[in-house]
């Protein structure tokens, strides 16, 4: 189908109940209808599995370069399959990234440079503004 990206599969579920979950993007974004045309070319899967077809959602999975590339400058969070400067787990903001590497801007002006063979799993984080804390109310200024 043109222009649809396949961003991610995943294959989950049961032997007797197997999903197979797609993830899929486009220009001009991800419709319930683009959904239900995409699952219709997977007739063949519906057969022995069961099949969803949606977006990636707001916090995207990412596993290619060009994932990683169309995320510089967002908040993303990185797990690696082995320390990385004795640490697994990363966020920060993505500031560069290429067939081989990946360099993030953290907490108190550090970065970090990770081999991309050495990511386990990373996505984009979606972050909110301040929340007031539970049981205390916003004044609003005047």
């Amino acid at each position: 189908m043109p222009e649809v990206e396949v961003v991610d599969v995943e294959v989950a579920g049961t032997r007797g109940s197997p999903v197979i979950r797609v993830f899929i993007d486009h220009p001009d974004g991800v419709s319930h209808e683009l959904c239900t045309k995409v699952t219709g070319l997977l007739g063949e899967y519906l057969l022995d599995h069961t099949v969803e077809v949606s977006s990636p959602g707001l916090e995207r999975r990412l596993r290619k370069p060009d994932h990683f590339r169309n995320a510089i400058g967002q908040k993303i969070n990185v797990k690696t399959f082995g320390p990385v400067e004795g640490q697994r787990n990363f966020t920060g903001f993505l500031l560069s990234a290429d067939e081989q590497e990946l360099t993030l801007d953290m907490e108190e002006n550090r970065r970090m440079t990770i081999p991309l063979d050495a990511v386990a799993k990373a996505r984009t984080v979606l972050e909110f503004g301040d929340k007031p804390k539970p049981g205390k109310k916003r004044r609003k200024k005047a």
